[in-house]
């Protein structure tokens, strides 16, 4: 059964706290200087933001090794896929997180088969940590990074209304990996209920939202992890279960590339709207030509959509951005976070090594969840009457990566080999004034050292980026 755990904190009275006295908290307690300029976006050059804090995760153990089981391993803490706020800085320096990982451990081997996705713990499920934040005594000062302490607080796993533990699994159905044990000789079963759990959004009652990307779905989630609803686009025939599945999103998100599915959630403040984002363009050439790439909107009481919007992949100070630029290699969107009711932030990757962050503003943009245009493989949207969300550059965290690693603890990295901080892959966004800034990183379950040990030891961690102009 899951472990219950009710939040003490109302997150519209943070909200509150937030735009009033926080940002003076906030100020005072990572030492930073100066009043907050207006809000003036560069699309050219990105803001002067800095890393202020980092954090270490602790080794916890999500599951035991089972001597049953050929070739299984035991499953510390990590492949975080998201990270939510839970309560709010306080005059003590101390905040709460949520952090969800993803289905577990994997990795495709050659078997007589051919390639193979393996699960490295069979009996792995997606988990719910959380953690009390807050200033370690050996911190650095005078304007250094400091660290922070990331102290467990309670973990649930996610289960069906008749207790039935959900677990990472496919559900076994067309678009799906086929996943074997372990040793790649024997096929896993799937399991109906299963999910790759990508995204969370708190509500201010403690009831949750995930998304996550086998459907792709996102799912109404009890205090206790209890999934109540799954909603499934319209057109995908998943068994029923015990959980309530409500066929209400647009057909086309069942065309989303293998492993490309929902990959963040995101709540508007004001709680009117669940942003769900896609990882990738849909399964097809034209799309992923296209770098074009849906923003949903649902109403958070019941999952039904109220609104669609396409992002570009790219750079919008490109001159032929809005007409169908260059879209980089492989790009892709990998976490949201929401900063007004149709404003977020979005962390944008790309196999080239662009990692950056945008804050995107959806007024303008056209809904197009009722467009019945074919707009996967549109490059130049104005021929057809439609306005991609506004783009404006905010943070260029590549360039930041190698600060991002050598303000680990001591051991944890060695920023001196390129590829090693190269291969940061950053899931996880939060905000936590309007100034700051929290990302996690998803480290894979250090499954590339499970199978090599000359690979380096990475960690789960947590960074605070403190930005020049208020969000």
């Amino acid at each position: 059964m899951a472990h219950s755990h009710q939040p003490s904190v109302n997150l519209k009275a943070a909200a509150a706290l937030l735009s009033c006295s926080s940002v003076v908290v906030f100020f005072v307690f990572w030492g930073a200087t100066g009043e907050a300029a207006q809000p003036v976006y560069d699309n050219v050059k990105p803001l002067q933001c800095q890393i202020v804090a980092s954090a270490v995760f602790p080794e916890i153990i999500l599951a035991k090794e089972d001597p049953s089981v050929a070739h299984d391993v035991p499953v510390v803490l990590g492949g975080i896929s998201d990270v939510t706020v839970e309560k709010a800085l306080n005059d003590r320096g101390q905040f709460v997180i949520r952090v969800l990982t993803d289905r577990g451990p994997s990795r495709k081997i050659e078997t007589a088969r051919g390639k193979q996705r393996v699960f490295l713990n069979p009996s792995f499920v997606p988990t719910v940590l959380v953690f009390d934040i807050s200033e370690c005594s050996h911190h650095k000062s005078g304007g250094e990074v400091k660290q922070l302490r990331a102290e467990l607080q309670c973990q649930f796993s996610l289960q069906s209304p008749s207790g039935k533990v959900i677990t990472g699994r496919s559900n076994g159905l067309e678009g799906d990996d086929s996943i074997a044990n372990p040793s790649g000789e024997e096929l896993l079963a799937p399991d109906v209920n299963g999910i790759d759990a990508e995204g969370c959004a708190l509500l201010a009652d403690g009831t949750f939202w995930l998304c996550e990307e086998y459907r792709p779905s996102i799912l109404c989630c009890e205090t206790d992890g209890t999934v109540t609803k799954r909603c499934i686009p319209e057109d995908v025939k998943l068994p029923l279960s015990d959980i309530q599945i409500v066929k209400n999103l647009p057909a086309h998100y069942a065309k989303r590339r293998a492993n490309r599915g929902f990959e963040s959630l995101a709540l508007s403040p004001d709680e009117s709207t669940i942003w769900v984002l896609m990882q990738s363009p849909f399964d097809n050439e034209a799309a992923e030509r296209s770098g074009n790439v849906r923003i949903l909107g649902c109403n958070p009481e019941n999952g039904q959509p109220t609104s669609e919007f396409i992002y570009r992949l790219g750079d919008p100070a490109a001159a032929d951005f809005l007409t169908g630029g260059v879209v980089p290699d492989d790009g892709k969107l990998c976490a949201m976070a929401a900063i007004g009711p149709k404003k977020l932030l979005v962390l944008e990757q790309s196999d080239d090594g662009d990692a950056k962050m945008y804050r995107c503003e959806l007024d303008e943009a056209t809904n197009v969840l009722d467009d019945d245009q074919d707009l996967d493989g549109v490059r130049n949207l104005s021929q057809v009457g439609v306005v991609p969300v506004k783009k404006t550059l905010v943070a260029d965290l590549a360039s930041l990566l190698p600060s991002f690693a050598s303000d680990i603890t001591a051991g944890q990295w060695q920023p001196e080999v390129d590829e090693q901080v190269a291969g940061l892959k950053l899931e996880g966004l939060a905000v936590l004034d309007s100034n700051h800034v929290v990302v996690v990183n998803d480290n894979d379950f250090n499954v590339d050292r499970l199978f090599d040990e000359n690979e380096v030891s990475r960690r789960s961690c947590m960074w605070v980026l403190s930005l020049p102009q208020s969000l």
